[in-house]
C-alpha cells in the first residue's frame, strides 16, 4: 500500500485537466503558518504588560529549560535569526535578564544564560504564556493534542534525517 503524504493527500486532478489541483485550506504548512501568526499576536499582547516581546519569550523559554546554550543552539531553538537574536541577546543583557559566560570547554564559545532575574520573569510570564497555550488548544482532545505535537516533532526529523537533505540535492 502506499503510503499517503500530505501532497499526495492535497493533490487531485483538476477537472480541467490542466494539473494538480492545489486547495490552500487542505494544505497543512497553510494551517501551521496560521496557527503560529494567531499564537504570536495573542502571545504578544499577552507579554506586553510585562514589557517582553516574544523573541524575548522565545528566548526565556529555551534557556529556562536548557540552561546554557550557544548562540548557535539558540537560534535554532527559538527560531530566531541570527542578526536578530544578537540584538535580542543585547537588550536582554542590558535588562540584566540573561548573561554571558565562556564555554570552560572552549574559550570561542560565548554561552547565554538566565540570571536570577532572568529566572524570576520567567516565573512571572510564565503562567501569561501557558494561558495563551491553553486558549489555542481549548476544546481539542488531549490525545489529539499529543499526536499533532508527535507528528510536528516527527516531521522535523524527517528535514533532519540524511536521507532528505539527499533527496533535496537530487531535485535540485
Amino acid at each position: 500500500m502506499a503510503r499517503q503524504t500530505s501532497e499526495t493527500h492535497e493533490a487531485g486532478t483538476s477537472g480541467t485537466g490542466a494539473g494538480p489541483e492545489f486547495s490552500l485550506d487542505r494544505h497543512l504548512f497553510f494551517w501551521t503558518t496560521q496557527l503560529l501568526v494567531r499564537r504570536d499576536r495573542e502571545l504578544a499582547a499577552a507579554l506586553k504588560p510585562a514589557g517582553v516581546r516574544v523573541p524575548e519569550w522565545r528566548v526565556l523559554g529555551s534557556l529556562h529549560s536548557r540552561q546554557r546554550l550557544s548562540m548557535s543552539e539558540l537560534a535554532d531553538l527559538s527560531n530566531i535569526e541570527r542578526a536578530t537574536l544578537s540584538r535580542t541577546a543585547d537588550r536582554m543583557v542590558r535588562a540584566g535578564w540573561i548573561s554571558r559566560l565562556t564555554d570552560t570547554s572552549d574559550a570561542r564559545v560565548t554561552l547565554l544564560a538566565l540570571t536570577a532575574e532572568g529566572e524570576r520573569l520567567f516565573a512571572r510570564i510564565w503562567p501569561m504564556v501557558r494561558a495563551v497555550n491553553e486558549a489555542a488548544i481549548a476544546g481539542v482532545p488531549a490525545p489529539a493534542v499529543e499526536l499533532v505535537r508527535w507528528a510536528l516533532e516527527q516531521m522535523c526529523r524527517n528535514f533532519d534525517a540524511p536521507a532528505t537533505t539527499e533527496s533535496r540535492r537530487d531535485v535540485a
